[in-house]
């Protein structure tokens, strides 16, 4: 009996182990099946979040990279292109020093030529208003008066440019007091009225630097400009000018287009149609000798461009 009762327990320790190592392997295959599980879980998290701090300070990085590149470009390109623009003044003041410094050495030593230096701005000082005292019908001594005014403040001009360490705010100054004794001069040798006509016509010499390169134009096929042709063309240029409607001074540059078919009705009675023609079609600049400032068919292209734009 006893014996049967150890054998029962025997085949029911057997059985238990049994279950319970079928149970282990069970429960081992799941704990195995969950961990491999939880492995790709977390290699996929890990690449994952890899791949994320890769990819998240790349963005940042990269458009914090591209921000400061393209502001160090910027900076060097500035950099560069002041340094170089500073080169090039250094080179062109160099020049002019020693220019200057030749020029005045020549003047010093060879009166012939000093008194041609002197003698080519008198006679700029002469022409410059010349067609001012044309038109107005000054007097003899008023033409001169103007020209030696004007020639006066043409060699303090020049004097000006051999001072040496004369500071921006000094020169602008020292301009500004050049031109007020310009004008005193003027109004003393004009009086009230000419003087407000000649202000006119300083304000007017972007339209008579033109009429005077047209009539040169013009005179060189035998239909010159009489001098009412020319005034009644240079007032309706003035006219037409935005910046000399508004006041201001004209110029041959910039925004200040002349309204052309305005000026072509102004003058189409005054102008032969041979000079009309001419005065339509060539390209005759509005600048003086040392301003070439832009034609008409210029300022025309321009205005049609913009338009087209809009």
């Amino acid at each position: 009996m006893k014996k049967h009762i150890n054998l029962v327990l025997i085949f029911v320790a057997v059985a238990a182990l049994v279950v319970a190592t079928v149970e282990f392997k069970r429960l081992h295959a799941v704990v195995q099946k969950n961990n491999n599980a939880t492995a790709v879980v977390l290699k996929r998290n890990a690449a994952m979040k890899a791949q994320m701090e890769i990819l998240k300070p790349a963005s940042s990085q990269s458009a914090s990279t591209d921000g400061a590149s393209i502001e160090a470009d910027a900076s060097a390109k500035i950099a560069t292109e002041g340094k170089a623009a500073e080169e090039k003044f250094a080179r062109w003041k160099a020049q002019s020093d020693a220019f200057q410094k030749m020029e005045d050495e020549r003047m010093k030593n060879d009166p012939e030529y000093t008194l041609k230096y002197y003698a080519s701005y008198r006679a700029d000082a002469e022409m410059e208003y010349a067609p001012f005292c044309r038109v107005r019908h000054l007097s003899k001594e008023q033409s001169e008066a103007l020209a030696e005014a004007e020639f006066q403040r043409m060699l303090r001009l020049d004097y000006m440019q051999t001072v040496q360490g004369m500071d921006a705010k000094a020169t602008r100054e020292a301009v500004e007091g050049v031109n007020d004794e310009f004008a005193s001069s003027v109004k003393a040798a004009l009086g009230d009225d000419l003087y407000e006509q000649f202000l006119v016509y300083e304000r007017q010499q972007t339209a008579w630097n033109y009429v005077g390169n047209l009539g040169a134009m013009l005179s060189l096929v035998d239909m010159p400009l009489s001098v009412e042709q020319a005034s009644q063309l240079a007032d309706a240029m003035a006219n037409a000018s935005p910046a000399f409607q508004k006041g201001e001074t004209m110029v041959s540059w910039g925004n200040d287009k002349i309204d052309w078919d305005a000026v072509d009705a102004a003058v189409v009675n005054s102008l032969t149609p041979e000079q009309m023609d001419i005065f339509k079609n060539a390209d005759i600049f509005m600048g003086g000798a040392l301003d070439t400032g832009s034609s008409r068919q210029e300022q025309e292209l321009d205005s049609a461009v913009q338009k087209l734009g809009q």
